[in-house]
């Protein structure tokens, strides 16, 4: 039997998420997590941080002992979605959607993610070969995963943009978390304001669609046979609002920052298309969107990286720095898009890994393979950061061709 150390014995130091300099560059402060031990407790919340690969996989792929954050998915999304269930409930809740986020599914979509993609980048190519810099977020990247999943969840194309506003809004629930300053109650009153318009507009929408017949994603949750009440309909459609626009935006930026700052791989990808699934698993573990989750340890000295955690005791998991683990990676903090294939955390692990992140990847291969056809050298500028130091992401990419 492995023996474990209790928590009291764990190093302890201070991890300021709210500082504006963590959003900019989480690593450097992750690994001085890391260098203090595979558990630091950190010192102001009381979370117990873990930065390895196999401990952060442990913890997100064990349902049974670390639950989930449902207080703030429930805020987040204003009722219970399958992120907050434990088997059986969730997996009967997730086969409602399961078969349309499958590859072979989505493969049959393609057409149509690229008939979006090129309508989407047309004026942005026509900017790029003129000599502009553009914003590939309010561009490209945050209206075409916006479009894909209203499309796909059967929204009328007049309320895209809404649905693109009140995703952003939402997340100030995740950047306020711990913040119990004035502007932090701002963040969060804007937050609960668009998911309660968010909820309302889809709580119309259900009803609507139990009356009709379709193959959208709110009509086979409203005319599934599995047992929900209405605002766990809601939730999990406010949920695939957010999922399907704020992390696939994210992912999106990241590749394309990345290729940029590695034009030598960029050109190889130009090359080889087949490289590109690749390279976005590589963009994805060299700068994660999800830099951290949290879970709650069920049961009395439940072990962690040697430590036995008290019942109830908060873990963070730190994403980030697990997909850049020495022990799995070898030159963790460089990006290659050769490396062997392995398993990273971006998308999450076990019972509550993303659901639709098939779909994200897809979205992003067809971006990435437009953009080379049609403006294969371009480079970014400095980029804006968003203040969410948990879903982290550029709010602003300058790009343009390179002179």
């Amino acid at each position: 039997m492995t023996e474990t150390v209790p928590a009291r014995d764990v190093p302890t130091m201070r991890l300021d998420i709210k500082d504006p300099q963590f959003v900019v560059d989480p690593y450097r402060h992750l690994e001085g997590v890391r260098a203090l031990g595979p558990v630091v407790r950190e010192s102001e919340s009381g979370y117990y941080m873990v930065t390895g690969y196999r401990d952060c996989a442990r913890v997100l792929g064990l349902a049974k002992l670390f639950a989930s954050d449902v207080e703030h998915f429930v805020a987040l999304f204003g009722g219970a979605t399958m992120e907050c269930m434990d088997n059986p409930r969730h997996d009967q809740v997730k086969s409602i959607w399961a078969k349309d986020f499958q590859r072979g599914t989505l493969a049959h979509k393609r057409g149509f993610l690229e008939k979006v993609v090129d309508e989407q980048t047309r004026g942005v190519v026509e900017r790029l070969r003129a000599g502009e810099t553009v914003d590939a977020v309010t561009g490209m990247t945050r209206a075409i995963p916006t479009i894909i999943i209203a499309s796909l969840m059967g929204v009328r194309e007049a309320d895209f943009q809404q649905f693109v506003d009140w995703s952003d809004a939402m997340g100030g629930v995740l950047e306020a978390r711990d913040d119990g300053s004035p502007e932090g109650k701002a963040l969060k009153d804007r937050a609960n304001k668009a998911t309660a318009e968010l909820n309302a507009y889809l709580a119309e929408e259900v009803i609507r669609r139990r009356g009709e017949t379709g193959d959208d994603l709110v009509g086979k949750m409203a005319r599934s046979g599995v047992p929900m009440a209405q605002d766990e309909i809601i939730a999990s459609n406010t949920q695939l609002v957010f999922a399907g626009n704020e992390t696939t935006s994210k992912l999106m930026g990241y590749t394309l920052t990345a290729l940029a700052q590695h034009p030598e791989q960029r050109r190889q990808l130009r090359e080889d298309r087949s490289l590109i699934p690749q390279a976005i698993e590589e963009a994805h573990r060299w700068t994660s969107v999800l830099v951290y989750n949290l879970r709650f340890v069920k049961e009395e000295g439940t072990p962690v990286g040697g430590v036995a955690l008290p019942r109830g005791a908060t873990v963070m998991v730190l994403q980030a720095a697990a997909n850049r683990d020495p022990s799995r990676w070898e030159n963790p903090h460089v990006f290659d898009i050769h490396r062997p294939p392995q398993a990273h955390l971006g998308f999450g692990a076990g019972l509550h890994s993303c659901l639709g992140l098939n779909l994200a990847r897809l979205e992003t291969e067809v971006l990435v393979n437009k953009l080379l056809d049609e403006v294969p050298d371009w480079t970014v500028g400095d980029l804006t950061w968003g203040s969410n130091p948990m879903v982290r992401g550029a709010s602003a990419i300058p790009m343009r061709l390179a002179a």
